[in-house]
């Protein structure tokens, strides 16, 4: 046995031991990572297009409810669980987005601006900017900005339906009608530049 790799993950020694931090926190250690964890929002039962769908959460819970040109031709209204509207997008020739107590009423194009290269989508939300990019098969909501990007939520399109997974942390600081407005606006083929 080497006594200078006894208890270190070197080769020759049993790899056994899990690394500590030094007693002083100088030295760096490996950390386990902790992998994101996502709640997932379905929407579903399209009648014929996401435009007019149910979104099930947890536990097979009706989130909200989608329905377009009821009761007024030209919009699509976004009902929460209580049955209260939460977003309303009115479709003129530039769409138009509001979300209660969240959005103020603005141009879709002027909230989910496509960038230059139109490779990917910001979004300005709770004070915070955002991007959603694609991602292999998803389309990613990252923070923006320096350093890492932070991933809230990733969407999927099967068969049938549009598959939304949020972050516990993109729930608590309020991102769930957000991006229950940008998943419908990217996924519902009107054009909303």
């Amino acid at each position: 046995m080497n006594p200078f790799t006894h208890g270190w993950n070197a080769p020759g020694s049993s790899g056994n031991t899990v690394p500590q931090p030094s007693i002083f926190g100088a030295l760096p250690y490996p950390t386990r990572s902790i992998p994101t964890m996502f709640m997932s929002f379905l929407f579903t039962s399209f009648a014929p297009t996401i435009l007019d769908s149910t979104v099930v959460g947890p536990k097979s819970k009706t989130y909200f409810r989608i329905e377009t040109d009821v009761p007024t031709v030209g919009f699509t209204v976004i009902h929460n669980a209580a049955n209260q509207p939460m977003i309303i997008i009115e479709w003129l020739q530039h769409p138009v987005i509001e979300i209660r107590d969240i959005v103020s009423k603005r141009e879709t194009a002027n909230w989910l601006p496509l960038s230059v290269d139109k490779r990917y989508r910001t979004m300005n939300a709770l004070g915070k900017k955002f991007v959603w990019a694609p991602d292999g098969r998803y389309i990613c909501l990252y923070s923006a900005g320096l350093g890492s990007p932070q991933i809230y939520a990733r969407v999927i399109r099967e068969e049938g339906e549009v598959a939304l997974e949020l972050t516990s942390e993109a729930i608590q600081i309020g991102l769930l009608e957000i991006c229950i407005a940008a998943v419908l606006l990217l996924q519902c083929d009107r054009k909303i530049d």
